[in-house]
């Protein structure tokens, strides 16, 4: 009984974090820019609970993933496909030999690493020449209150905070050709519904709701917005063209 009840709650946990109107619009990225093959490989560097990497093994041969938190992967194995596997580990010591993986995935986490130089260069070290990278970094450039990045900073653990030519420039520093850069949520008012969407984030079946209806608005606002080149997120889309 104990264990039906671990499952049903890990599983509850992730069904309701999907609807989160971040990640909704880095799955529409991915949708966009990555080119899946069914032979691919695909390495997913702190990948949470695993919501991304099981969306991209419907595509893929196999797709690992790995996090330092254990409960994370903890609920990442309860609902593991048959071709996805997950471990603990860490980004600036990825424990796969050269050349392992035809695509590389981060999602919103190398803000979060000690040493994301580091990190950064491993992703290139385990990715084949012409690979991918997709990366997501938290950015904020278009939040004019020092209170919300505070508190955003502490609640999330973020190391830094990037723009689109520092990351552009640590991607670069190993390697990487960039294809697509692009801040995400750039509108003012998309700035509002995110900063909203935090403080109701406590209550995942209301957030998800939330997030449903404010990925829309946003996706039409953000279309509109005078000023695209400072968001709430920096998305990128590379390839490793050398070694």
């Amino acid at each position: 009984m104990y264990n039906l009840r671990q499952y049903l709650r890990r599983q509850y946990f992730y069904l309701s974090t999907i609807p989160n109107l971040f990640r909704l619009h880095e799955m529409s990225f991915f949708r966009k820019y990555l080119k899946i093959r069914g032979n691919d490989r695909i390495l997913d560097v702190a990948c949470g609970i695993g919501v991304y990497a099981n969306r991209l093994a419907k595509r893929a041969a196999c797709v690992v993933g790995f996090d330092l938190s254990y409960n994370n992967i903890a609920i990442a194995n309860h609902i593991r496909k048959d071709n996805t596997f997950f471990y603990c580990g860490n980004a600036e010591e990825i424990c796969h030999p050269n050349n392992s993986f035809d695509i590389v995935i981060s999602i919103c986490a190398i803000e979060h690493f000690n040493d994301s130089k580091k990190s950064i260069a491993e992703m290139f070290r385990v990715l084949k020449p012409g690979g991918q990278l997709l990366v997501t970094v938290d950015s904020l450039e278009n939040i004019n209150s020092r209170e919300f990045i505070e508190f955003h900073r502490k609640f999330c653990l973020v190391q830094k905070y990037y723009t689109v030519g520092t990351v552009r420039k640590e991607l670069e520093a190993v390697g990487f050709e960039i294809r697509t850069i692009k801040p995400i949520l750039v509108s003012p008012f998309s700035a509002t519904m995110c900063k909203f969407a935090f403080k109701i984030m406590k209550w995942p079946m209301l957030f998800g709701m939330y997030s449903l209806l404010a990925y829309q608005l946003t996706l039409i606002l953000d279309k509109f917005s005078s000023d695209r080149n400072s968001g709430i997120i920096i998305a990128v889309y590379a390839l490793k063209t050398k070694e």
